[in-house]
């Protein structure tokens, strides 16, 4: 029951005395509160503004499960029957590939899943050069490369790079996609994922992935799905199925592009505006402006070198300990609890 999402139905329980009270209408008056007593020109005011916008339609359903993706926070919480069950963070989509804010459900949990790279991916990196100049690098990655219709041998496959129809990683432990994939209903090819790179898990500011939402605990949010027990899920895994399977009772998933959000306090943490979707003294930043900054940013600076938005923070004055005269900076999900 910890975290700045799972704190909002340990506020409800508090002030209502019943975790089935409409959360969605407790977090719109919390964030209307706080705007009333912000100055105008502020990126508090902003992220007030922008989040009270963007849940103008999202109701938190109060029976069933839900998954509820926070992008601006990086965090994934599972809720039944509108309780949180598991936080866990996440990975979402960096600047110049935001994950797409959704409401929609889950449509299928695959343990061991292949990963057919995206055209957005292939020609964003230029992997037809790359299988010219290395296709030692698709045999060592476990590629199949198809062309023709059929799979053929990336060495082949490099001497009429043009032909290629798809690159379809298989199952491993070096798949992009780790060993499990939740897919949700949407036409953007967006959906949950394990990943072979969990260290981005613990980075400040959790914005890297094409599109697609990382989870760091997606084994045991796929067993509460499929309403299997977290070891059943993984010996699935481990026995090396590769089946899809269908969960046994709806599950919505909601992805929200929230920088603003009360905690079990009353509180609202603000959260980096890392899509720039929030207005600037009564103008609208455009994010395509701020996509094609990061992808410049992308081709100048190395990873370790490249700016990042700053820290989450509380505003001055509503620290759970007491007031001050500056916002505190939050770095990580963790600290924030």
């Amino acid at each position: 029951m910890k975290g700045i999402l799972a704190s909002v139905v340990i506020a409800l329980i508090t002030t209502t005395g019943s975790a089935r009270a409409d959360a969605t209408d407790w977090i719109r008056n919390t964030l209307e509160s706080t705007r009333a007593t912000a100055d105008s020109c502020t990126s508090e005011a902003a992220a007030l503004d922008g989040t009270l916008s963007r849940i103008r339609d999202i109701r938190l359903p109060e029976s069933g499960k839900v998954i509820v993706v926070n992008i601006a926070s990086g965090v994934v919480t599972a809720y039944e029957d509108g309780v949180p069950v598991i936080e866990s963070k996440a990975v979402v989509g960096k600047a110049a590939t935001p994950t797409p804010e959704l409401n929609t459900h889950v449509t299928f949990v695959r343990p061991n899943p292949t990963w057919t790279v995206p055209e957005s991916i292939i020609k964003r990196n230029k992997w037809l050069d790359k299988l010219a100049s290395q296709p030692e690098f698709f045999e060592d990655n476990n590629f199949k490369v198809i062309s023709g219709g059929v799979e053929v041998s990336p060495y082949d496959a490099a001497e009429n790079p043009e032909a290629v129809e798809s690159f379809v990683q298989k199952p491993g432990p070096g798949n992009a996609l780790g060993s499990m994939k939740i897919g949700i209903e949407n036409n953007q090819a967006i959906y949950l994922h394990d990943t072979n790179d969990p260290g981005k898990f613990d980075s400040e500011v959790r914005a890297a992935s094409a599109g697609c939402v990382r989870i760091e605990r997606v084994g045991e949010i796929a067993a509460w799905i499929m309403d299997v027990s977290p070891d059943e899920m993984q010996a699935m895994v481990d026995d090396g199925s590769t089946q899809s399977l269908t969960p046994p009772e709806p599950v919505k998933a909601i992805l929200g592009y929230w920088t603003a959000w009360p905690d079990a306090t009353g509180a609202t943490r603000f959260y980096p505006d890392i899509y720039g979707r929030d207005r600037s003294c009564g103008r609208t930043t455009d994010p395509a402006e701020t996509a094609d900054r990061h992808e410049q940013l992308d081709h100048e600076q190395p990873n370790e070198e490249r700016a990042t938005p700053g820290p989450r923070f509380i505003p001055a004055g509503q620290n759970a300990d007491g007031p001050y005269s500056q916002p505190a900076p939050v770095w990580t999900e963790t600290e924030a609890r």
